[in-house]
């Protein structure tokens, strides 16, 4: 087991209740102990999205960059920047209202997510939505029979180093992992299924981004198990409801930073850029038979 390192971070009382109640934001710069409680609505398009829910790396692009980037590539960055996560760490209540026991009046069920931190740790392994939870607790004295003052609690998920084995790839890998996310692999029949499957919100891992690119990049291009066709077949078949064409694959699960440079190779190669001295040719050429022209 592997403890997650992680700088000091005891928040008050009081600001706890600010970031809670009135959307106060404290250590914003600080990426590892940062509660972000904010607006989820989208900006202006080509900004970055807003979101409150905490995330090891976001998406953000210029307007500039918004021209160069593909659409497919755009529209997955909006969805994992707003969709709603899976509930992990709290259940919410499908009971639209509950009643009083003593006034038998009806009040609305409010179903607030429990906010959770993820350090960049989580980039380098498969959590299963796992994240680290500040809260507070209290203790009674069993020799005083008085309860003690309210105390901050970190709790941490329990890491452990697992040997997984990928079908598509036909590699070992040895990677961190939480008891969760081995139950949820094991419930996906393997890590491919759980991978291909999963939604990149629920991942929460560039690590596993990654292997979701080269997993599809391999069905795409059918580049599996190249020494062994009758195993490559009957791999692609069992996997082939997850095939999607390799100029979207490749685009999968990409930071920003290299979408960015992708798409400005890409953008040089279709359009080349052009010698000033042609430009100003091909002006004065123009020019010319303009002027012999009137004359």
């Amino acid at each position: 087991m592997e403890k997650v390192k992680i700088r000091h971070f005891m928040p008050s009382i009081k600001m706890y209740k600010d970031m809670v109640q009135h959307e106060v934001t404290y250590f914003q710069y600080h990426n590892n102990t940062r509660f972000t409680i904010s607006s989820r609505l989208i900006k202006t398009p080509g900004l970055w999205v807003n979101h409150w829910r905490s995330v090891p790396y976001v998406y953000r692009w210029s307007p500039e960059e918004e021209r160069i980037l593909p659409e497919h590539y755009k529209n997955s960055c909006r969805e994992f920047m707003t969709k709603e996560p899976e509930p992990v760490h709290w259940r919410p209540d499908p009971q639209k209202y509950w009643e009083d026991i003593d006034s038998g009046q009806r009040f609305p069920v409010i179903n607030a997510p429990i906010p959770v931190v993820y350090p960049k740790e989580c980039n380098t392994g498969l959590w299963g939505g796992e994240g680290i939870i500040f809260g507070y607790f209290t203790k009674v004295d069993p020799k005083r029979q008085k309860k003690l003052p309210t105390r901050p609690r970190i709790w941490l998920p329990e890491l452990m180093k697992r040997v997984l084995y990928s079908e598509i790839l036909d590699r070992y890998m040895a990677i961190m992992i939480t008891a969760r996310a081995q139950y949820l692999i094991d419930e996906a029949f393997g890590l491919d299924n759980y991978i291909l499957q999963t939604h990149e919100v629920d991942l929460c891992s560039r690590l596993a981004m990654t292997l979701k690119r080269e997993m599809l990049l391999a069905l795409a291009n059918k580049s599996l198990y190249s020494d062994n066709p009758v195993k490559k077949e009957k791999i692609y078949k069992k996997y082939e409801k997850f095939v999607i064409p390799a100029e979207e694959a490749e685009w999968i699960g990409l930071p920003m930073y290299e979408a960015v440079e992708k798409a400005k190779a890409l953008e040089e190669e279709l359009y080349p850029p052009q010698p000033l001295k042609d430009l100003y040719l091909v002006d004065l050429v123009r020019r010319l038979k303009l002027s012999a022209s009137a004359s």
